[in-house]
């Protein structure tokens, strides 16, 4: 399956090069929040046992202090968060070039972590509801596939759209298994305003891709059906997505 039952994607990467680094912007905006705050706190007790260390390499680099890493670490904390007490304050020229150095990393750092903390803030989660199950029933003498959502903030979300997808795998003419993506066509496929409820409706007659089908096919298919629901959230501006993948069981 291309996704679990919440819609998280389930897809397994091999061979790709191996880079940290790469697209961090978009991995910490979409870490939990309380990965987040301990990475940031990880970092900040880190980066101060660094400048601490450093100043360490010069005995008498801080006045105040009794030469001691404990003295050296709060020092370095008190130059970064820019707090200066007045008790401990740099000594040699060796120790003024490292205050400046860790005040210009402080100042990159608090406005670094200042956008990202806002970013988080600022990224709308959708508070959509889907049903646990996808049922089939008669509707006006058709059997159709229905599934229900619910807005569970229960704001405006304006020019709702959603889209229905049956994911199956096929053996092409070749032997081939491939993972083919077919669309659902719903009865009303948009909402020009989705405040609290909506019943998701695909009519399962001759020009459906699920006429005919039986269960054992299904199951044989590893048959998924996927939800992708987008809209816009007045109150913030920002446009909402959400979605929801149900297993043939």
């Amino acid at each position: 399956r291309f996704t679990d039952n919440r819609g998280r994607t389930s897809i397994e990467a091999i061979g790709l090069p191996s880079a940290p680094l790469r697209d961090l912007y978009h991995r910490i905006l979409t870490m939990r929040w309380r990965t987040f705050f301990a990475l940031a706190t990880v970092y900040y007790v880190g980066i101060h046992a660094v400048f601490a260390a450093l100043f360490q390499l010069d005995s008498g680099a801080i006045a105040g202090g009794d030469g001691s890493f404990e003295n050296a670490y709060f020092f370095s904390v008190q130059t970064m968060m820019t707090i200066g007490y007045g008790t401990m304050s740099p000594a040699t020229f060796y120790g003024h070039l490292l205050v400046t150095a860790e005040a210009f990393f402080g100042m990159l750092t608090t406005a670094i972590l200042t956008g990202l903390v806002f970013a988080k803030f600022a990224r709308p989660p959708a508070n959509v509801k889907f049903s646990d199950k996808v049922c089939v029933h008669r509707q006006d003498g058709v059997p159709t596939l229905v599934f229900r959502m619910a807005n569970a903030r229960g704001n405006r979300v304006g020019e709702a759209s959603l889209g229905v997808s049956l994911a199956r795998t096929v053996v092409t003419q070749e032997g081939e298994p491939f993972r083919r993506i077919i669309d659902l066509p719903l009865v009303r496929a948009s909402q020009p305003m989705f405040f609290v409820g909506w019943t998701a409706m695909h009519r399962i007659d001759e020009k459906s891709p699920l006429f005919g089908v039986s269960r054992e096919q299904l199951v044989a298919e590893d048959a998924e059906v996927l939800a992708v629901l987008t809209g816009l959230d007045e109150d913030i501006g920002a446009t909402l997505h959400a979605r929801k993948a149900w297993g043939h069981d």
